[in-house]
């Protein structure tokens, strides 16, 4: 006989969110490893000691986690999943006729922490891994990942606008200047353009447009394809033992290359921890000459691919010229000599081929 399930609840009165939540849900075991009372005592400078009292920091902490763990990024998904799990109401202590906080409270919370809050929570963390003994210290595994920013990359405006509004509205306004050396850290790299010896040859979209949603994202090419949009660059610098600790997070404008922070992260990485890891490893991206020598100057030894760009041009790929030590110079795939010369502007050596010879051997 065909079956049909009457929707009629009842008014159940001896019910435990204790009860309902597994012995072996992972919210049990993150909650009997991780203590995490710590952030009220980091949380304390942001409250006054009058007033309504506020979401505990705790609770938004471990909501942070649980966005974390269940790759959660809308602020508003988070709380209606949190509102249905049992196990996340247990994790955050709100019982079954609780109502959870709203969505627009963390955003209020989390613009009152700023950066150097979630920068100390995530240091708290690598510390207690640390003392646990999950971090090596030998081995460091550098990557990057593309984050796609809430904003049209077709809002962009003219920067010197923007700019000039951001002007008025802080004029009056006075600020703290974030000294500690991840502050600096992420101060350096806010997306303006780092030049080297070389000048750039070409103009960024962002240097002259900027989104007025969000001002710190730029265009970048997605990860599947299809057109530019407006991103970020995370990057991440990875402990090599069994455990995998991350010791290391920046998130850069999707204008800074991959390649550009990796130095400064090893440095910050060395000096924070205190560790002296004996390799780095990263893929083609970070395979750069400097980033090479500059490793191996700090004692590190650089296991980065380097890029194959024989293929790409018509011209002879740079493992065909054969250097030869006793004359300091080297020798073209056509035997012709190719005299070392010096930039007296750059004050480096580099060697050039005779144009005429080049010429007569096309011929």
């Amino acid at each position: 006989m065909l079956g049909h399930k009457a929707r009629e609840f009842k008014q159940h009165q001896s019910i435990s969110l204790e009860d309902l939540v597994p012995q072996d849900n992972f919210y049990r075991q993150v909650e009997r490893s991780l203590d995490l009372s710590f952030v009220r005592d980091l949380a304390d400078e942001f409250y006054s000691s009058m007033g309504r009292p506020s979401v505990d920091p705790v609770v938004f902490f471990k909501l942070q986690l649980i966005a974390f763990f269940e790759g959660i990024r809308s602020e508003r998904k988070l709380m209606e999943t949190v509102n249905l799990n049992l196990a996340h109401r247990w994790f955050i202590g709100y019982d079954l006729d609780e109502p959870v906080p709203d969505h627009s409270s963390l955003s209020k919370i989390r613009e009152r922490f700023g950066l150097e809050a979630f920068q100390l929570f995530f240091e708290r963390i690598v510390e207690l891994c640390i003392r646990a003994g999950l971090v090596w210290g030998q081995e460091l595994y550098i990557d990057s990942t593309k984050v796609q920013a809430n904003a049209s990359i077709n809002g962009m405006i003219e920067r010197a606008e923007f700019e000039a509004q951001q002007h008025l509205d802080q004029l009056f306004q006075s600020f703290e200047k974030d000294v500690s050396p991840f502050g600096k850290l992420v101060t350096k790299y806010n997306g303006k353009r780092l030049t080297g010896i070389r000048k750039p040859h070409y103009q960024r979209i962002t240097d002259n447009r900027i989104s007025p949603i969000d001002p710190d994202a730029a265009p970048m090419q997605p990860s599947g394809g299809g057109s530019a949009r407006l991103g970020y660059h995370d990057h991440y610098v990875v402990d090599g033992g069994k455990a995998r600790i991350i010791l290391s997070a920046l998130v850069t404008p999707a204008s800074i290359m991959d390649n550009t922070p990796l130095l400064d992260l090893v440095d910050w990485v060395r000096s924070r921890w205190r560790i002296e890891p004996k390799l780095a490893v990263g893929d083609s991206r970070y395979g750069t000459v400097p980033n090479i020598v500059g490793l191996e100057e700090r004692g590190i030894q650089a296991y980065l691919a380097t890029s194959d760009f024989s293929q790409r041009t018509e011209y002879y790929p740079a493992n065909l010229f054969q250097y030869n030590s006793e004359k300091d110079h080297y020798v073209c795939p056509q035997g012709q000599i190719l005299p070392l010369q010096l930039d007296e502007r750059r004050s480096k050596l580099f060697s050039i081929a005779q144009k005429q010879v080049c010429a007569m051997l096309v011929q």
